[in-house]
């Protein structure tokens, strides 16, 4: 369905399978006349296509002309059980296998007649999709935009386990040398949700040497990017300005400190969307 003058865009309901078979659900947005820009949103974690930036960004960027998918990774909530499907969800994701979700979002875009591509990762979904892009880079990718990239647990533990970083790390690792990594383990904390993962998963997201830890690859990346974070998200706010500062080769590269809102841009949705349209603009990206 497409958008009427007028009135807030609908979205179609689509889903697109990953080369590794994974069934990935979202919603696509469409402007009218059809363009050739498009953008995609990679969640975070616990996150899904319907909340976080998904629930507002889609029609900023339509009403000015842009396509918007916003697609659910095979780690999204805590699985899917009603479709017939694996559940993965962050019960059981590997970030190595991120890239493949990124591909296929970006391949039905594709298939839509998009060729001027830009992706939006949030909080886990920031490392997600910059990692998509330098491990295969996609030539139809033209920007990338973090928004609020999530910290190292290592550094916000406090925050996330009822017990020491170290104490959770050996319990995992034990776990998984014991051949039984496919275990899960919980860890309560102050948050919204407890981790409840796999250990295999723990070590994966939350390890000691996280793959998602943007500082090791994000310095690759040379082409226009855009870093943002609220001043209230106490949680990322200083690792959003690091990673902007690993970004040296990012050209053009912005930093954006957006006056209130939290992690999840909760009434920082405005300042967002016009940060975001304003940098696509100048960017030429359009």
């Amino acid at each position: 369905m497409r958008s009427n003058p007028g009135h807030r865009p609908l979205a179609e309901l689509v889903s697109t399978r990953t080369d590794d078979g994974v069934l990935l659900h979202g919603a696509l947005f469409e402007s009218e006349p059809h363009g050739v820009t498009a953008v995609l949103i990679v969640h975070g974690g616990w996150g899904n296509f319907y909340t976080g930036l998904g629930r507002f960004l889609p029609a900023a960027l339509v009403a000015d002309g842009i396509a918007c998918l916003s697609l659910n990774n095979r780690g999204h909530d805590y699985g899917t059980f009603a479709d017939g499907e694996r559940c993965i969800g962050l019960l059981r994701e590997q970030f190595k296998d991120s890239p493949k979700d990124i591909e296929a979002g970006l391949r039905l875009l594709k298939q839509r007649g998009y060729r001027r591509l830009v992706l939006v990762g949030h909080s886990y979904g920031a490392s997600k999709a910059a990692y998509s892009q330098i491990l295969e880079p996609d030539p139809d990718v033209m920007g990338m935009i973090l928004c609020s990239p999530a910290a190292l647990m290592r550094d916000v533990w406090k925050y996330y386990l009822d017990i020491p970083y170290e104490e959770a790390v050996r319990e995992a690792q034990g776990m998984v040398e014991a051949g039984q990594g496919e275990k899960f383990v919980i860890f309560r904390h102050r948050g919204p949700a407890p981790i409840i993962c796999t250990a295999q998963t723990f070590l994966s997201v939350w390890g000691p040497n996280p793959g998602p830890d943007l500082c090791k690859f994000i310095g690759e990346w040379n082409r226009p990017l855009l870093v943002t974070v609220c001043q209230g998200d106490r949680i990322c706010r200083d690792y959003s300005r690091v990673v902007y500062e690993h970004a040296g080769n990012a050209e053009p590269r912005e930093l954006a400190l957006l006056a209130g809102g939290n992690h999840d841009y909760h009434r920082a949705e405005e300042s967002l969307e016009q940060v975001l349209l304003t940098w696509l603009g100048r960017c030429g990206l359009k």
